[in-house]
């Protein structure tokens, strides 16, 4: 079902600036910090967990096909992916606000409107 502009709550329209601004920047996944041990087996990581190497950010999601990825994200890139990923959250919500307008105003469409189907039988159309 396409609602029309008619349909759309006019909040749900003001929220179309914010949407098309986020949508630049938004990335979806989450983050996640991990510590590693190397690959030198004389490095004190592979004796004492405490003294592995990171913690190491990634960004994590999953691809089309969806299976879980990863991408490592080096420490001079970190605000600015973590930004993306704030941005992807802000998305969905507004996303969600808009829906929930779009449904109350579709809702509110409906009670106005008469049914045309009350006035004939069942599938039939006058």
């Amino acid at each position: 079902m396409v609602l029309t502009h008619n349909i759309m709550s006019k909040k749900s329209k003001s929220l179309f600036p914010k949407l098309q601004r986020l949508a630049t920047t938004a990335v979806q996944g989450g983050l996640s910090e991990t510590t590693r041990t190397c690959g030198n087996p004389a490095c004190a990581c592979h004796q004492d967990p405490a003294r592995r190497h990171g913690p190491h950010l990634y960004l994590t999601f999953r691809t089309p096909d969806g299976r879980s990825s990863a991408l490592y994200v080096p420490r001079e890139h970190e605000p600015r992916v973590r930004k993306a990923v704030q941005a992807w959250a802000q998305l969905w919500e507004t996303i969600v606000e808009i829906s929930h307008q779009n449904r109350e105003a579709l809702a509110r469409s409906m009670r106005r409107r008469e049914n045309p189907r009350e006035s004939s039988p069942r599938g039939k159309r006058s």
